[in-house]
């Protein structure tokens, strides 16, 4: 199938008969600055990942001087990356739902890299302070609100 050029795709039920057609000039794809800050949310998301693991880890090997601050703590960590992968999908998806869940989180991901300069080291306050920036920024482009905001029916799927 040639998706340069115009194609008709048709739905099909079960029964094989014809319910519709949709037309598309052209395969639609995001924006490549969401497509990047989509990919720094997933880093993100794998980061807190990792965190609420190793969390999980030492109070099951009895390690953690809290275990259940330690456990909830892990858990609410795995709720925000349950929020955030669907904010991702949404916005992927070009539901503009998601855009406020992921620049709340970068913004509080800002404010603990700036309120946290003087005690971190000098690299890791950049990360806490490009990486957002640069997903907030991704998010918020004309193309990308563009995206987002699209009124039109989701294409059909082939």
């Amino acid at each position: 199938m040639n998706w340069a050029s115009a194609t008709v795709v048709f739905v099909t039920c079960v029964t094989g008969r014809t319910l519709g057609a949709v037309t598309t000039d052209k395969p639609v794809r995001p924006p490549v600055p969401l497509l990047l800050a989509l990919l720094l949310v997933l880093v993100e998301v794998g980061a807190i990942v990792a965190l609420s693991v190793g969390m999980l880890v030492e109070v099951l090997a009895g390690r953690s001087t809290a275990p259940g601050v330690t456990a909830v703590l892990a858990v609410i960590f795995l709720g925000l990356v349950a929020v955030l992968l669907a904010a991702v999908r949404a916005l992927h998806g070009r539901r503009r739902w998601g855009r406020g869940p992921v620049v709340t989180w970068q913004l509080l991901v800002l404010a603990i890299g700036v309120s946290q300069a003087d005690t971190l080291t000098w690299w890791l306050v950049a990360l806490l302070v490009v990486v957002p920036v640069a997903v907030t920024v991704g998010l918020l482009l004309p193309s990308s609100v563009a995206w987002t905001n699209s009124t039109s029916p989701p294409r059909a799927v082939a």
